[in-house]
């Protein structure tokens, strides 16, 4: 019995034993997991703040692009690292590789310090290079703000190498060649400025300009031909002297299209002119002054075909002037009452109508006269076109008295 005893009383003591010397095992197992964690949560922390730092981070590539690529790759491992950590938090102190005693979160670390101080130099040379190539910069944003390497993409890219040696320079501390080579930078930056303005405003008028020379509108009607190369001309030295007076150049680019829809037109008439007959010549003219007669009937019933076609349009000219004068002194009214109103309205009517009658005429008359075939003396005054739509018989109309004075509506 006593020997029953003493083995009993040695396997309690041994039992005793062995859980004193398994409780700091399983304390440090759990505070070993809890350590992890918690620089886990610290490394999720730092790795979301780093995102939003390098959201943009590209636009600093070209301040160093070797420093750029520390960055970039430097954030590539650590963003390699972060994932395998967020899928095995355990890995926190595991070694990262068989030849290096680094955990996981150490390498991790180590590659968010590099980005950095990467990010530090490039932010550094941000700053003196935004001063020292601020006109470069702003040269080149313009640039990419027309479009202009898809214009001129071989001297978009070699002015672009220019620029990336001002930024080099700079990293280098060489301001002072920085600051000679921006000056040729700026001097072709300009010409390309230029070049691709008068690409996208006046090329597409030179293009229509060489439809109207193959369609022989230069022969038809060599004088508004050469009106339009003036105006293309005119257009071109105001780019060259003013690239980014648009308002400007827009209005010029009008003119030029104007004086090719003009040219256009004149060759069309001159062609058709060639097309008469000699005994159709009459009828032409005709036309011409039927038109003019409707002008003057409407304005105050006269009939003004006794006189030249150039008599006819200087008087026609007058009673319009006279009528937009009127027009002027009534619309100048304190308050009008509704009859004058009424008339205002009318007047303004009537004078556009005929205005743009007036015009269409002169036209088709000038294109008459200058295609040599007029038999009849015409003395309209400049600024009148005319352009004949009426029909011989519409010439016919009864004759009107000619001393009776303006009637305004």
């Amino acid at each position: 019995m006593k020997q029953i005893g003493k083995a009993a009383c040695c396997l309690c003591l041994a039992a005793l034993l062995s859980a004193c010397s398994s409780t700091p095992e399983g304390e440090e197992g759990v505070s070993s997991q809890i350590n992890a964690e918690d620089r886990f949560q610290q490394a999720l922390s730092v790795h979301q703040q780093w995102q939003q730092r390098l959201v943009a981070v590209s636009a600093l590539e070209v301040y160093s692009p070797e420093q750029y690529g520390v960055l970039t790759s430097s954030w590539q491992k650590a963003s390699t690292i972060f994932q395998e950590l967020k899928e095995t938090p355990s890995l926190a102190f595991e070694s990262y590789s068989l030849f290096s005693s680094q955990t996981y979160l150490d390498r991790y670390f180590e590659e968010i310090s590099r980005v950095s101080l990467a990010l530090e130099t490039l932010q550094d040379l941000k700053t003196v290079a935004d001063d020292v190539l601020a006109p470069a910069i702003t040269q080149l944003n313009y640039l990419n703000s027309i479009d202009a390497r898809h214009y001129y993409r071989s001297e978009y890219v070699r002015l672009t190498r220019l620029y990336a040696k001002l930024f080099r320079l700079v990293e280098e501390n060489e301001l002072s060649e920085a600051g000679e080579e921006q000056e040729e930078f700026l001097e072709r930056g300009h010409s390309l400025e230029v070049r691709t303005i008068k690409k996208i405003y006046v090329a597409p008028q030179e293009e229509a300009l060489a439809v109207l020379r193959r369609d022989d509108v230069q022969e038809d009607a060599p004088i508004s031909y050469a009106r339009v190369e003036s105006e293309i001309l005119n257009a071109k030295g105001l780019i060259e002297r003013s690239p980014r007076a648009f308002e400007q150049i827009e209005q010029a680019v009008a003119e030029i299209r104007f004086e090719l829809a003009h040219a256009a037109h004149i060759a069309q008439e001159v062609q058709a002119l060639r097309g008469r007959s000699d005994d159709e010549y009459e009828n032409h003219f005709l036309e011409i002054e039927t038109k003019l007669l409707q002008i003057s009937l409407a304005l105050n019933d006269s009939d003004l075909r006794d006189r030249p076609l150039k008599m006819q349009a200087a008087q026609i000219k007058e009673v319009v002037s006279e009528t937009r004068q009127q027009y002027a002194a009534a619309s100048q009214v304190a308050t009008p009452d509704p009859e004058q109103m009424r008339q205002l309205v009318a007047l303004r009517q009537q004078v556009s109508a005929q205005q743009a009658q007036i015009q269409a005429l002169q036209a088709q008359l000038a294109r008459a006269v200058a295609a040599g075939s007029s038999p009849v003396e015409t003395n309209f005054p400049s600024g009148l076109t005319a352009q004949p739509s009426i029909s011989q018989d519409a010439g016919k109309t009864a004759r009107q008295p000619q001393d009776q004075p303006p009637a305004l509506p």
